[in-house]
Formats: structure tokens, sequence, C-alpha cells
């Protein structure tokens, strides 16, 4: 009896959520009018994982690739990033900068540190040791269509 009342309320809880979320695109990533059926509108997100980005680069820059192609996305998504690591990564340019982006895919550049009134000026120039020792990794959030 226990197990089916747990059962009910699992359905109960599933139901009233898909009836609550309400998902709306009002423009697409070209800044068109979507034409796919709101039906087949998805989020979807991820993070490359803490301390475990493949960065690439060098003499102050960093790049990496995130593969988002179990997304299923049949068209370029919009895409929001933000870096997260142990330190320094708040005041990074390029961090929230998607590029090249497809349906499968989007790569991120990070090129140094920010000149800030707090902070002036530094000789940092960031390197694969530098994103590796404070886990740098990125979050994202894509919405886009399936069908």
């Amino acid at each position: 009896m226990a197990v089916r009342i747990a059962l009910s309320v699992c359905i109960l809880f599933t139901l009233l959520t898909l009836s609550v979320a309400d998902i709306k695109l009002i423009k697409n990533h070209n800044g068109d009018d979507p034409t796919n059926p709101e039906p087949c509108l998805r989020t979807c997100g991820g993070s490359t994982g803490y301390g475990k980005t493949t960065w690439t680069g060098s003499g102050g820059y960093l790049q990496t690739t995130i593969d988002i192609s179990k997304c299923g996305f049949v068209d370029t998504p919009i895409v929001t990033t933000s870096l997260n690591g142990r330190y320094s990564h708040w005041y990074q340019v390029g961090m929230s900068s998607p590029r090249d982006m497809t349906k499968s895919s989007f790569g991120i550049t990070v090129v140094g540190e920010a000149l800030t009134a707090w902070y002036p000026g530094t000789d940092t120039k960031i390197s694969l040791a530098y994103a590796d020792d404070y886990k740098w990794n990125i979050n994202w959030i894509a919405l886009g269509f399936t069908c």
C-alpha cells in the first residue's frame, strides 16, 4: 500500500511539474520569429566538469569546445555560459561569449583578465596550468528546438 501511495504521489508531482513549466522562445538564434512548433522547444544544460575541462591555447588565451549534441537540437540554439572555478575566474574576458555555435557544439575563448577599477592591471597571462590549477570549467544552458 505504501508503495502504491508513493508511486501515486510521484506521478502527481510529475504531472504538476509538467503542467506548470512554460517555456517560450520569442526570437531564435538569428533574431527571427521561430517557425518550429512550441512542443519541440527544449532547455538543455550542462558543464564541462569542475577540473575536467580540456583547454587548449597559449600566450594568454585559452579555448575549449563544448559538445551539446546530446540535446538533440535541429538548429542552432540560444546558449548562455559562465566560467566556474576555484579562483580568478570572475574577471576573465570571453567567458560568457560563445563562438562558432552549431546545433551540436560551441566554443569559448578566454582571453585573460579584465582591467577594472579595483584591479587596474596584471602581468599574469592565463595558461593551461592556470586553468587546470584553478579547475576552471564552463557551465552552460541552451534553448532550442528538437523538431
